[in-house]
């Protein structure tokens, strides 16, 4: 083969290489920092085909998607007991600053920043509650706390969190069963409490509907005149005159029994 030929081969297959590495294709849910000899570019690539792309740059993909992190913690409480906390969360690299993230930290971002921070900031927001907080209505509370800090704390570095789930608690036997007791007892008394104000309520309903009937009777006395009461016994003594039923009535104002015959007897 010819000294020619054999340069034209070295300087296509050359031209070849360059041409492929002027290529770059990013998976989904991943972007691409271009490092030219220890310059980053600041402009990330996004997924899929891209070019042109400097053929001497070293490529690397930071993977963008939804990731999870699990932690067990010893921690101590306000009152100096240590709880073990099973704790998780999920956050994601910031698109636009892998390649900060890259400059300052490398591909370990996880070993160097998001296990150590959470580690840290659990420490420090469980030493503000006792363990029985632990244990109620203040444990979301804490988780919200430590959301709090850490999205402050990742966010400065590239990292958006997304959750903090605090799985599950452990203390020394003797603790959770005395907090156990303490919560259980803490219930039944505001279920008395509760039991009490219903009572005290239902009380109060009869009173006043005893206070409405007195009134009424009192009403009702006052307008019962004598007057009232003889036109009353008129009108009711012409309704059993109509009765086949009817025998006799007692007459409270003679005192006499008074035969009441059907009224066409009585025309007889």
């Amino acid at each position: 083969m010819k000294p020619i030929t054999v340069a034209i081969l070295a300087v296509v297959f050359i031209a070849l290489i360059i041409v492929i590495k002027s290529f770059a294709i990013v998976p989904a849910g991943h972007v691409m920092v271009l490092d030219l000899f220890g310059s980053v570019r600041a402009e990330e690539l996004k997924p899929g085909l891209n070019f042109p792309v400097n053929p001497l740059a070293k490529k690397i993909s930071m993977d963008v998607r939804t990731k999870e992190v699990k932690e067990k913690v010893a921690v101590p409480t306000k009152e100096g007991l240590i709880a073990g906390l099973d704790i998780s969360i999920l956050y994601h690299v910031t698109a636009e600053m892998a390649d900060e993230i890259y400059k300052t930290v490398g591909t370990q971002f996880t070993d160097v920043i998001i296990a150590p921070a959470l580690r840290n900031v659990v420490r420090d927001v469980v030493a503000g509650f006792s363990s029985e907080d632990l244990y109620s209505e203040n444990r979301q509370k804490i988780a919200s706390q430590i959301d709090a800090e850490l999205r402050k704390r990742y966010l400065e570095r590239g990292i958006t969190l997304e959750s903090v789930l605090l799985r599950d608690v452990l203390l020394p036997p003797e603790v959770t069963g005395a907090i156990e007791q303490k919560i259980k007892a803490k219930q039944q008394a505001e279920q008395m409490q509760y039991v009490l104000m219903k009572e005290e309520s239902e009380a109060q309903r009869k009173k006043i509907e005893a206070q409405g009937i007195a009134e009424a009777q009192k009403e009702i006395s006052q307008s019962l005149t004598p007057e009232y009461l003889q036109w009353r016994y008129i009108t009711t003594l012409e309704g059993l005159v109509d009765s086949d039923n009817t025998t006799f009535v007692i007459s409270p104002f003679d005192q006499k029994l008074i035969p009441m015959l059907p009224l066409g007897e009585q025309k007889k």
